[in-house]
């Protein structure tokens, strides 16, 4: 150690430690730099969602029922019953009597065949 040669005393100039802490939140302050890339890509994917949901859902077609073949749609895919319909009108005798018009139509034509065939 005696061969090392002898350094000066270090000494800051008198008024370094003054502006030091100053000088040191100068230089860690974030920079306020804003990022604009972020919002225009932001900004690009909500546009391109948009636009795929609207064109998307223009090429289908809603297509109207009456309220008979909505009804008749519903029993022939057995979601309702014949129960089910006639508990949801006002008087179900009604429709019974016009389904046994309908079918007595069917057996009236069948017994007129067989008439003149009896005697």
């Amino acid at each position: 150690m005696h061969k090392l040669p002898k350094l000066k005393e270090f000494k800051a100039p008198d008024t370094y430690f003054d502006h030091l802490p100053d000088e040191i939140m100068e230089k860690i302050k974030p920079q306020r730099t804003i990022h604009w890339m972020k919002y225009a890509a932001a900004a690009a994917m909500v546009i391109i969602s948009l636009g795929v949901w609207q064109f998307s859902n223009t090429n289908q077609k809603v297509e109207v029922l009456s309220m008979d073949e909505e009804v008749a749609f519903y029993i022939d895919s057995q979601y309702w019953t014949a129960e089910d319909v006639l508990s949801m009108v006002d008087n179900p005798e009604e429709i019974l009597d016009q389904i046994i018009v309908e079918e007595m139509a069917f057996e009236v034509d069948v017994i007129d065949e067989n008439d003149q065939n009896w005697y």
